[in-house]
């Protein structure tokens, strides 16, 4: 993009804006911002010297990220990183800090007035909520990487940010190296966007695919992804999809321009799925993946973060190991697929980066902090009753190994308006249980689970062992 000024003594230069994203407001030649040329004027010279100074950074968080946003901008000559908050100083480092002032009181950081911008990729709650308030009401601009922090306290912060004037940019907190949330704000633009779904957690993905390929047990897949480095010590955010919940509900706020409630949102983990469902719903031609979906409803939306028997046609389920995949359906667009790193150091250390250079290449400019802030309504969005959906299910169960119990599941499921699609018995365990499989039609899902209750109920049922949606 070109852009004439005049450059005093009737001259005229051309100047080029490249946006590293799509973030980047676009600014015509009738923009009533002023801009700083280069000319031979000697004042014009020395204000042209101050704007290229180094921007001053802080940093909040060191490890994983943290440590690959400073290997990104070690060489950077635009940024200058003066803070870096930890945890444990005397731990030791694999990255240079060597000119960066270490502390471990992060309000060193955000009390500095020399920093312009604090990068956040600590994570969690407390205390990082109140030092992402004290930076912003000092005029600090944010770049973050917590997905919990903008999911729960997403719309305190830029209501914020926005008396402030500042800027809060969360690229890197859905789908690490992907570039998902500036496509939905930026990108699609011209689409009245109407569903959003995908696997949006590298960590589960990856346990699942070696459950499939390997043959792996839950357990086994799990510990596997730890030793990698693909899983936490504790994984119950990712397994228990706390961690999808999150994302999916900052991409439904984006989606749909109104916030939601995450500990409303519907949430079920994988910790339940055996080596058994991952062996079946490749027979009935399926693969398990977690999903988080929000789509619009009548008068609600329906946001859910659980995992599904996806079609071996659909893309989805070709996405193996530790990436992320998102379908966003838009009303002029169409589908559109994005496919990438979800986690790692330097795919999610990219999209803070690339944030953070997004934010300087229009820091010098007045007023520009409104262009970046998200259009989402202050107002929160009631989320449709999961039980008024419609879905075909996936059910594994245990029962007694005797006569009558196929009869008494299919009667209790017919009382209930529900059509079996297929149903399948695998083995009698040495104790005598017996493993029923079975697959749904279509139906309302307040029928299922009352079906399923009635079934559980049952003299000769021992457990039902997961119910998993079909992805449609």
């Amino acid at each position: 993009m070109g852009e004439w000024e005049c450059g005093g003594m009737g001259e005229w230069r051309q100047w080029l804006f490249i946006s590293h994203s799509p973030a980047l407001p676009f600014f015509s030649s009738h923009s009533p911002f002023p801009r700083r040329p280069f000319a031979r004027n000697p004042a014009n010279r020395i204000l042209s010297l101050i704007t290229m100074a180094k921007i001053s950074v802080g940093l909040l968080g060191l490890g994983t990220v943290g440590t690959g946003v400073v290997k990104l901008l070690a060489d950077d000559p635009r940024f200058k990183i003066k803070w870096v908050a930890v945890r444990d100083k005397t731990k030791l480092r694999a990255v240079d800090l060597s000119a960066i002032r270490v502390t471990d009181k992060p309000f060193d950081v955000v009390n500095d007035p020399e920093v312009e911008i604090v990068i956040e990729v600590a994570g969690g709650i407390s205390p990082i909520y109140e030092l992402m308030k004290t930076a912003v009401e000092q005029g600090k601009h944010i770049v973050t990487a917590n997905k919990e922090l903008i999911a729960r306290h997403g719309l305190e912060i830029f209501k914020l940010a926005h008396r402030q004037n500042v800027t809060v940019l969360f690229e890197a907190a859905v789908g690490g190296g992907i570039p998902l949330i500036s496509t939905i704000q930026r990108g699609l633009q011209a689409n009245e966007i109407s569903s959003v779904a995908g696997i949006l957690n590298g960590t589960t993905n990856y346990i699942l695919t070696a459950m499939e390929e390997r043959g792996q047990t839950f357990a086994e897949a799990l510990a596997e992804a730890q030793r990698l480095g693909f899983a936490e010590a504790d994984p119950a955010n990712d397994v228990e999809a706390f961690d999808v919940a999150y994302k999916i509900t900052i991409l439904a706020s984006l989606a749909f321009g109104r916030f939601v409630d995450v500990d409303s949102v519907q949430r079920q983990g994988i910790t339940r799925i055996t080596d058994t469902d991952i062996r079946m719903a490749r027979e009935f031609g399926y693969r398990i993946k977690l999903i988080g979906m929000a789509r619009r409803g009548e008068g609600c939306l329906d946001v859910r973060a659980h995992p599904m028997m996806v079609p071996l046609h659909h893309p989805l389920a070709s996405v193996e190991g530790a990436s992320n995949a998102i379908f966003i359906s838009g009303s002029a667009v169409g589908e559109v697929m994005l496919l990438g790193p979800g986690a790692g150091q330097m795919p999610t250390a990219s999209a803070v980066v690339g944030d953070l250079i997004n934010l300087a290449s229009a820091l010098r400019l007045p007023d520009f902090a409104p262009y970046f802030q998200p259009a989402i309504d202050e107002h929160q969005s009631p989320l449709c009753p999961v039980e008024d959906n419609e879905s075909a299910f996936y059910v594994r169960l245990e029962t007694e190994d005797t006569p009558g119990v196929i009869g008494n599941i299919g009667h209790a499921l017919g009382g209930h308006a529900v059509s079996l699609h297929s149903l399948l018995q695998r083995g009698v365990m040495a104790d005598g249980a017996a493993t029923v499989i079975l697959l749904t039609h279509r139906a309302n899902e307040r029928n299922v689970f009352r079906a399923l209750k009635e079934i559980e109920a049952q003299a000769t049922t021992r457990q039902i062992g997961v119910a998993l949606r079909v992805y449609q």
